[in-house]
């Protein structure tokens, strides 16, 4: 979607061809699952195609059933739409990848067809996200390999959001095109949040949260859990405020959350035995929703309440064999609409990444739209994550949940005037300063200067792929 507004903002007739559901024509975009970035909305130059769904009782067919039906419904939407109804004719053709089944062989078909440049954005490759379904060895998965092979080699140029991911694939696949990195930025409404913003967000959040704060989190109708009406009738911060804590995830099998729940054990008895420390209370908020989420949210009650009964196996919420009970720890998962999502980030004081990638070659989402908003991240350790955190300089890399609730108790200690935490928040500050080293296509993508979508992207696409194209069309 930040592709399509960034092509369209700089005149080009932009045709998106996605699954929009019913998104461009409803009022309220909070209905949906994945509603579109507010302001792609409103852009002008740009054209909803939307790819159809197959029915919805052929939806509840088991995956190995539903999935080529889905292709096929894919394959003649995609075909009608870029043949049939885009009425301009096409200059560059625009493909993310994954998926790559059969999204790859139709770009290469469409742009032979159409004459288009084709462009070819790698975030993953599409048979590690099918071999986490299926297993490695499955036949499904050397197949998948194959497909993604053969028509993800040829474009007029292949975008990868990290370095780790082009050198893989030039290597092992030869690709053939110009390879260019495009490291994922945040667009410019991701930012920190003011505490009037903030107020307003938690005033209408809180009474939705499931299940009710616990009592240590209860105030005023004229506060919330992290800001006031002062005596001068300012909105400001609590002094005594809990830090807040933020993380994403879709509950798939590549962010395993459970090394989070024994980080907040361990900072639950941190916080109760080091005084010394001045460490705060926490709140924790988990956007997403997906299948594994229940689960979790059963064993976040469990640790509220003390009560473990529910579970034969005697190493849930015990530390050295110590049960442990959050007294002074809340975690709630949440759902939000895509306005608030930014906001709510901007509020945090630390962000969380569980994410430990199918490939070991993408980088996740979450990370970048917390960056935007000046929040410094601890991720999960893997191969190519030094590529957006730095560590010690805009967050901190773990491989444990024991290391995870070192790392919040050293760094939250003193909060919220805490030296460490500060002291990531700086790079954000620092990076937003104009510099004197300009950013070229030709800079080491690892050492490139932290900046917008809107910067990165035109710095990348507009001189190193575009070049001095028209503004005739685009699919």
């Amino acid at each position: 979607m930040y592709h399509s507004e960034s092509f369209a903002k700089h005149g080009w007739e932009t045709a998106v061809v996605a699954y929009f559901g019913a998104w461009w024509i409803l009022a309220d975009t909070d209905l949906l699952d994945t509603p579109p970035i507010p302001s792609l909305i409103s852009t002008p130059h740009v054209h909803p195609f939307p790819i159809l769904n197959p029915p919805s009782p052929l939806l509840r067919l088991p995956w190995a059933l539903r999935a080529p039906i889905r292709i096929l419904y894919q394959v003649i939407s995609v075909i009608f739409n870029c043949l049939v109804f885009i009425p301009v004719h096409n200059e560059v053709l625009l493909v993310q990848n994954p998926p790559s089944i059969p999204t790859l062989l139709l770009a290469q078909v469409l742009a032979r067809v159409t004459g288009a440049r084709l462009v070819i954005d790698w975030h993953n490759t599409g048979y590690s996200i099918l071999a986490m379904r299926v297993g490695d060895r499955s036949p499904l998965v050397k197949a998948a390999t194959w497909f993604e092979r053969k028509f993800g080699q040829r474009a007029y140029a292949h975008l990868f959001v990290t370095k780790a991911l082009r050198d893989f694939l030039s290597d092992e696949w030869g690709l053939q095109g110009k390879l260019i990195v495009l490291h994922d930025r945040p667009p410019a409404h991701f930012r920190p949040t003011g505490p009037m913003t903030a107020h307003e967000l938690f005033h209408r959040l809180e009474p939705h949260l499931s299940p009710r704060l616990p009592s240590w989190l209860s105030h005023p109708s004229s506060h919330t859990i992290l800001t006031h009406l002062s005596s001068s009738n300012l909105i400001c911060p609590l002094p005594s405020r809990p830090a807040l804590l933020v993380s994403s995830t879709s509950w798939t099998a590549d962010e395993d959350f459970d090394p989070l729940l024994t980080a907040l054990d361990n900072y639950q008895i941190a916080l109760s035995s080091l005084p010394s420390r001045h460490l705060p209370r926490l709140v924790v908020l988990i956007t997403g929703k997906g299948a594994l989420r229940a689960a979790f949210e059963k064993q976040v009650q469990a640790r509220e309440k003390g009560d473990f009964s529910q579970y034969d196996d005697k190493q849930h919420g015990s530390v050295n064999g110590k049960t442990v009970r959050w007294t002074d720890v809340c975690v709630r998962c949440v759902f939000l609409p895509a306005r608030d999502y930014p906001t709510l980030l901007g509020c945090a004081d630390l962000g969380v990444s569980m994410h430990s990638s199918s490939s070991g070659r993408d980088l996740p989402m979450k990370i970048v739209d917390m960056f935007g908003c000046g929040v410094p991240v601890l991720s999960r350790d893997f191969a190519c994550v030094g590529e957006l955190v730095k560590d010690g300089q805009n967050g901190r890399v773990f491989d444990t949940g024991e290391e995870l609730g070192g790392l919040l108790v050293d760094i939250l200690s003193g909060f919220p005037n805490s030296t460490k935490l500060n002291q990531l928040r700086t790079y954000f500050t620092q990076q937003s300063r104009p510099s004197s080293r300009r950013a070229t296509p030709e800079v080491d993508a690892s050492e490139e200067v932290w900046s917008t979508w809107e910067q990165n992207w035109d710095r990348v696409m507009l001189r190193s792929v575009l070049g001095d194209r028209g503004r005739r069309g685009l699919s």
